[in-house]
């Protein structure tokens, strides 16, 4: 008897050590800090045993449902303080468990997924296996998908811009959002936020089209929209594209040269323009503003000094707080 009850011990002790390094990983993952060394070893340690692998898919899972807890539980009066701390106690509330666990659980997916990826005001440029070019703006993220007869990458999050070259039978195919663009010898990028996808061509032409499975046969000029040089289109999940728009190359994809051109833009666009280089949430408390046009050209690479000189020619003064950014007057 004895002997079982240490088993049992044993049994429940490396399962409780299962877990708390399965919290300890999910929590340095949502960071987004994460170095690749690290994610190396987090795949390892994963791998190392069924009951990692059990442990890390239960405490995901627990971080996917936090996100439907109420906020205003965190007005509740506090709990009795118990003596053993479980995972919930490491969180200070309600409101902030949802806000992490908003953002936890898709991070930890497109690091998982991902071949490709960059950090919040980081971009990058690297040759793909058939040798096209591509340019990852910030917090983005690429999985290569390469099969026979189709050379297809998905677009996790982000923007994108591929400067493909032919690949002989081989269409080049960028998709997201159950869509995508085909092309064999062109340049386009493609941009995936907020439930929509972007699709600008540069060079040449590409075929967007939506529904389809991202691995889906090559598309024809008669199951997609064709659009040309120097045009736009855009679609959301589960809806055809729209019709082709003419845009400013230039200005469209000047993040590629480190900037960000608006003319005339709503000043919430811009805000949210420049949100997406900058670490921290960017509140505007005075709405009244959000659709005053500005002009600008600033460096993303000083979001954060082009958000409050945007902010002065409104008449706000930006403030931060920890873990946010402020825009009063």
């Amino acid at each position: 008897m004895r002997e079982i009850m240490d088993e049992s011990g044993k049994e429940k002790a490396v399962g409780d050590r299962a877990a708390k390094d399965a919290r300890d990983w999910v929590v340095r993952l949502a960071s987004g800090n994460m170095t690749d060394a690290e994610l190396a070893r987090f795949k390892a340690w994963r791998e190392a045993s069924h009951e990692h692998a059990r442990a890390f898919s239960r405490e995901r899972e627990f971080w996917r449902q936090l996100d439907a807890v109420d906020p205003r539980a965190d007005r509740l009066p506090a709990p009795p303080a118990q003596r053993r701390l479980g995972r919930r106690a490491v969180l200070t509330g309600a409101a902030a468990a949802a806000s992490i666990a908003a953002v936890a659980a898709p991070k930890i997916e497109l690091l998982l997924t991902a071949d490709y990826r960059t950090a919040v005001g980081e971009q990058a440029e690297f040759s793909l296996p058939d040798g096209t070019r591509v340019t990852l703006d910030t917090d983005s993220a690429l999985a290569l998908r390469f099969r026979p007869g189709l050379r297809l990458v998905e677009l996790l999050r982000g923007e994108a811009l591929f400067d493909i070259v032919p690949g002989g039978d081989a269409p080049f195919r960028v998709a997201a959002l159950d869509g995508g663009a085909d092309a064999v010898d062109a340049a386009f990028s493609m941009r995936a936020l907020g439930g929509a996808a972007t699709v600008t061509v540069a060079r040449g032409t590409a075929l967007v089209f939506c529904p389809t499975a991202a691995d889906a046969p090559p598309m024809s000029r008669l199951s997609a929209l064709e659009i040309g040089e120097g045009r736009q289109t855009r679609y959301v999940r589960g809806r055809a594209p729209g019709p082709p728009v003419v845009v400013d190359i230039e200005q469209t994809l000047a993040w590629r040269s480190g900037r960000v051109i608006f003319d005339g833009r709503p000043f919430a666009d811009a805000l949210a323009e420049l949100g997406r280089y900058v670490p921290e949430p960017i509140v505007l408390t005075n709405r009244s503003r959000a659709q005053d046009p500005v002009s600008a050209i600033v460096s993303i690479r000083q979001a954060g000094a082009a958000v409050a000189a945007l902010a002065r020619t409104q008449g706000l003064t930006a403030r931060r707080i920890p873990g946010v950014m402020i825009l009063v007057g």
